[in-house]
């Protein structure tokens, strides 16, 4: 129990930094990204480690490729627990941390959510995405008996250090937009996503990586 609470600590701890690092290189540089301050949020016992935890650090991050937000289920114990669970999900009613917004002109980014979520399974605490049509399939189908999933971290303290905030966030556009993304250019032949130029400028995304 000490070692998953000083894991915990230590993620939390990760992010936070980091966050502070991407705010200021954003301010320097302006790559269009969406930094939204975290609103207050009251214990929550029924959720895995870590969740109400990483949304005390920020509110809203918001990207080229991705938004993510707080779960409006998780701003407080009456929300929770009024929270209507829906026995027909094949997912066993997941909380949408963020979506793709991969394409959305940025005008539109304000008022429209996104596109595909990324979810966390309330009752391990993973991180995954599944593809919509896949999720459809399996909705109407109920003689399938598994999901494909892309599976992308085992707590969400590791989702954001690693794949949101750190050198995994390729892998994190591969597993939800197809590789073409991950290198996708504009007409000025920048990297056509802000956070993955956030990253790198801030130097992030870890030897290796070429100049994004």
């Amino acid at each position: 129990m000490a070692d998953s609470s000083d894991r915990l600590r230590a993620g939390l701890a990760a992010i936070e930094t980091k966050l502070e690092l991407v705010r200021r290189v954003e301010a320097e540089h302006g790559f269009g990204i969406t930094f939204e301050e975290p609103r207050e949020l009251e214990d929550l016992p029924g959720l895995p480690g870590g969740v109400v935890e990483v949304f005390r650090l920020f509110y809203r991050l918001g990207g080229d490729y991705f938004c993510f937000k707080q779960p409006a289920i998780i701003r407080s114990a009456r929300a929770w627990a009024a929270w209507p669970v829906n026995p027909e999900c094949p997912l066993g009613d997941p909380l949408e941390i963020g979506y793709e917004r991969y394409g959305m002109p940025a005008d539109l980014r304000e008022s429209i959510d996104g596109g595909a979520p990324i979810r966390l399974d309330v009752t391990d605490g993973s991180v995954y995405y599944v593809d919509p049509d896949d999720y459809i399939h399996f909705y109407k189908h109920v003689e399938v008996e598994e999901i494909h999933s892309e599976d992308l971290a085992g707590d969400i303290v590791s989702f954001f250090d690693h794949h949101v905030l750190g050198e995994g966030y390729p892998e994190l556009v591969e597993a939800v937009l197809g590789p073409g993304a991950v290198t996708e250019r504009d007409r000025k032949g920048r990297h056509r996503d802000g956070w993955m130029r956030l990253l790198s400028e801030a130097g992030l995304l870890g030897p290796g990586v070429a100049d994004w």
